[in-house]
């Protein structure tokens, strides 16, 4: 095995942006406002948790066990067979990791983009994020794993998705394209989407905290029996109050109501629902479940 303590500022992953734009990916727009934000409560949308890197710092070490290569005319570093990067508490395992640099006038050297692929693990403190391929792009500030079976896991979260997971440090949001999925295992609450976007501000202790999840196309957010289906949602992550528009239904048991829009609070199955223009229509069975009061009150 081979080992180097190098790259310079290799890696100080919050991860997001394949950088060669693989799968067309850019950065997330700014979130939209949603109803009000008060005290934070767990819910589905902690899934998309940020990786935390709040102890990566120091040196990066290399280890491969096929051996190091520098290409300076490429300005490239190869380091092949169970490569690892490894920063704190951070690491990248992959078959390849692959390290581009660029050279400043002072004749030092700067990381600017590195590449992972193969059989890739990401592993923090707290997560650990697998897939085929990984690109993080320095200068962007993002990274972009793709590949078959996209997983995200944390203690008590799981996300997955088809395409893509992305984590964009400098909007301070994170990604899951295709069949995103993202479940909450302590609370028993997930949300589907064709797109999930989270986003993280800095809390008063100085640690990034999620505050809002944007779901667009095929919106299903589940919680205690209930399911709420709309084509897209924001959903409040300190409230756990969802703003639905388009297609909205929200069930229980056997009853439903549609409408074009509904304020919905996923934690206690309350819904405020009006029809945008066109009635809004209700289905009530009588003895089916009512034990989340309100919920279907138009």
């Amino acid at each position: 095995m081979i080992r180097a303590v190098a790259f310079g500022a290799l890696l100080s992953l919050s991860l997001a942006n394949q950088a060669g734009a693989e799968q067309g990916s850019s950065a997330p727009a700014t979130p939209t406002q949603n109803p009000s934000t008060k005290s934070a409560n767990q819910s589905p949308a902690g899934a998309l948790g940020n990786f935390d890197t709040s102890g990566s710092s120091g040196p990066v070490e290399i280890d491969a066990s096929e051996g190091i290569e520098w290409r300076r005319d490429e300005s490239v570093y190869i380091a092949r067979g169970n490569a690892r990067a490894a920063r704190g508490d951070l690491s990248v395992s992959a078959d390849s990791l692959i390290a581009h640099y660029r050279e400043a006038t002072d004749g030092k050297t700067t990381i600017y983009m590195v590449e992972a692929d193969g059989g890739v693990v990401i592993l923090s403190k707290d997560a650990r994020i697998v897939g085929d391929r990984a690109v993080y792009d320095l200068d962007k500030g993002s990274a972009i794993i793709t590949g078959k079976d996209l997983k995200a896991t944390s203690k008590q979260s799981l996300v997955t998705a088809r395409d893509s997971l992305e984590y964009w440090n400098k909007q301070g949001a994170v990604v899951a394209r295709g069949n995103a999925r993202a479940v909450d295992h302590a609370k028993g609450q997930e949300i589907r989407a064709d797109l999930l976007t989270g986003y993280f501000r800095t809390d008063s202790k100085g640690a990034m905290k999620l505050y809002q999840v944007q779901a667009t196309g095929n919106v299903q957010i589940l919680s205690d029996g209930s399911v709420a289906r709309a084509a897209k949602a924001i959903y409040n992550y300190e409230n756990n109050v969802a703003s639905l528009d388009g297609m909205v239904k929200i069930t229980r048991g056997k009853n439903q109501i549609n409408g074009e829009h509904a304020v919905y609070n996923v934690k206690t199955g309350q819904a405020k629902v009006t029809g945008g223009g066109s009635q809004v229509k209700t289905l009530l069975v009588p003895g089916s479940d009512s034990s989340v009061g309100g919920i279907l009150k138009p």
